[in-house]
């Protein structure tokens, strides 16, 4: 008698817990329009911050040599959060010829914000933007 309660039991505790972790997510981009969203078992995923910022543009400013990197940042986490975003700018060459840090403040979940990391030295040439490191912390 036993066996059959107690893998009836595991079968009730795993349907409890995985009832327990599902989550129903909207991003407003449709890919699949017309269709009903349904409940899924799966757990959200998680955006790591890295995901939560894209390069827009990369150029030089208006007054000459100075790169710059137009960042969107779209916070993907739970909590309204801070983001400061590391920008490396390159040479024709790829050489790294200047850093640049924009910075994001109370952030909601879901909002997008725009940002410009602007250079520390000049760029001759051609310049190329890269992101170097995304740190997200929630808001105080």
């Amino acid at each position: 008698m036993r066996t059959r309660i107690w893998p009836a039991g595991i079968a009730v505790v795993a349907a409890a817990l995985t009832g327990c972790t599902s989550t129903a997510t909207s991003t407003g981009d449709s890919k699949d329009s017309g269709s009903t969203a349904k409940a899924d078992s799966k757990p959200a995923k998680e955006h790591s911050p890295e995901d939560d910022v894209k390069i827009t543009a990369c150029s030089k400013d208006e007054f000459g040599n100075w790169p710059q990197a137009k960042l969107s940042v779209t916070n993907h986490s739970s909590k309204t959060s801070d983001y400061i975003v590391s920008v490396e700018f390159l040479d024709a060459s790829g050489t790294r010829k200047a850093e640049g840090t924009g910075m994001v403040n109370k952030l909601a979940h879901g909002q997008t914000a725009e940002e410009t990391a602007g250079g520390t030295a000049e760029v001759s040439g051609k310049v190329t933007c890269r992101i170097t490191d995304v740190t997200r912390t929630a808001s105080l």
